[in-house]
């Protein structure tokens, strides 16, 4: 099926790079906004007959971008397009994936309305916070893992323990450890608000070995920083950290470059770059792993 892929010029690198793997053209798209904050966006090409691949990580800032997607959506359906993939290597709004408590929106469910009201037939996204969340749509979902880049980055050290930062992280870990063949161990963590987690133990034998910490995001680092304490408090040797999702809102690269991390493993599922050189960042990219989730989805 002939498809073209347009997204946001913030993602233009991973776009372009999912586009030469898939073999897609790149259409032209202008997206803008109002001065009171509306956003508007204008595909040039015609998709008559033909499927639009619109790839646009909802990162910072999440509600511009969550409807720059759906407006995407809207304006492929009217432009034509018989199938809108949407390709979302961050999903905004992804940790609101339960009624927490009574009065509360669930906004995963919300997004996932959304998008598919504005006419989006297949969902790409990569490590959702909660894979549980995919139960929100009912359009096909193909949901991909940046676990093998983690496991090629990590394959050539030894020894390590693979370290889930909470118990909602502990299957990721699990997979990751078996990939590797390496022990695992969770910290076990409470939360006290959005921005302070508070880790309370380790479980796992971590003193005198080497630990790799992953988990799906890092966002303000917070949690980082509390777990990496928690590890060097247990006899930690060298820590390294991996998450597929560098939101890094805030202080979170300040907080992340005091903890003397080996290694700081990332992908380019959002387009974040350091304010300065940090030669602890490796960038590994997701577009191989995004391009054979869009051809499945063209055939």
């Amino acid at each position: 099926m002939r498809a073209r892929i347009v997204g946001p010029p913030s993602q233009e690198p991973l776009l372009r790079a999912v586009a030469r793997a898939a073999d897609l053209q790149v259409g032209q798209v202008t997206i803008g906004g109002y001065p009171d904050g509306e956003r508007e966006v204008r595909l040039h090409d015609s998709l008559w007959g033909q499927a639009a691949v619109l790839l646009c990580s909802t990162g910072p800032p999440v509600d511009a971008l969550t409807m720059t997607l759906a407006l995407l959506a809207d304006a492929a359906r009217r432009a034509g397009a018989v199938r809108i993939v949407a390709v979302v290597p961050y999903m905004g709004y992804a940790r609101s994936d339960r009624l927490a408590e009574w009065g509360r929106p669930i906004g995963a469910r919300v997004v996932a309305d959304l998008w598919q009201a504005a006419g989006v037939t297949h969902l790409v996204a990569l490590d959702l916070h909660n894979p549980a969340s995919v139960g929100f749509f009912t359009i096909p979902v193909l949901e991909v893992s940046a676990l093998e880049l983690f496991a090629e980055a990590l394959r050539p050290a030894e020894g390590q323990v693979i370290v889930a930062p909470d118990a909602g992280a502990a299957k990721r870990v699990s997979r990751l450890s078996t990939m590797l063949g390496r022990p695992m161990a969770v910290a076990a963590k409470a939360r006290l608000g959005p921005e302070s987690p508070r880790i309370l133990q380790v479980c796992g034998a971590v003193a005198g070995r080497d630990v790799v910490v992953l988990d799906d995001m890092i966002s303000t680092g917070a949690t980082v920083e509390q777990v990496v304490a928690a590890l060097r408090a247990e006899g930690a040797r060298h820590v390294d950290v991996a998450a597929s999702h560098a939101v890094m809102s805030g202080a979170a690269e300040a907080r992340l470059r005091r903890l003397g991390l080996r290694r700081l493993i990332v992908t380019d599922s959002l387009p974040y770059g350091p304010s300065v050189p940090w030669p602890e960042l490796e960038v590994r990219s997701v577009a191989p792993l995004l391009a054979r989730a869009v051809t499945a989805c063209l055939e």
